[in-house]
């Protein structure tokens, strides 16, 4: 089984988690982590549950919220572990991509970067795309 996790620092996992069910319907298999928001659950006891909840041959897509942080930091540890892909830089258009691919048969790196490459592709500055669309239209 292909589980995905959103973990961030704050709330904007669980943001996440509601902003796709919104657009997509209620999710299963799709955890979060709120790092650093309740001070009884550190982040390392988040992750061992999260953990806990896997088998041996499932695998646990990990998209956090920013490269380098503490979040980020804590699962780059855990990478020995070969069920475990992460993913840094938590948007919107790429969990869309990953929870509308997630049960494809594929293999989950060839996943990983198509989800990648179709949500980049997603990130616009809008003026510009203004300015080249009225260029386009005076010739």
């Amino acid at each position: 089984m292909r589980y995905l996790l959103f973990a961030s620092h704050g709330k904007l996992a669980e943001g996440m988690l509601h902003s796709v069910e919104m657009i997509l319907g209620k999710q299963e298999n799709v955890w979060t982590i709120a790092a650093y928001v309740d001070e009884e659950k550190d982040l390392f006891s988040q992750i061992n549950d999260v953990l806990n909840k896997l088998w041996e041959d499932d695998e646990l897509i990990v998209v956090s919220d920013i490269f380098g942080g503490s979040v980020n930091n804590e699962f780059m540890n855990l990478l020995i572990d070969k069920r475990i892909h992460l993913i840094a830089g938590l948007n919107l258009p790429l969990v869309i991509e990953l929870v509308s691919m997630r049960n494809m048969e594929m293999d989950t790196s060839k996943l990983i970067k198509t989800a990648l490459s179709n949500s980049k592709s997603s990130i616009k500055y809008c003026n510009l795309e203004i300015e080249i669309e009225t260029e386009e239209e005076e010739f």
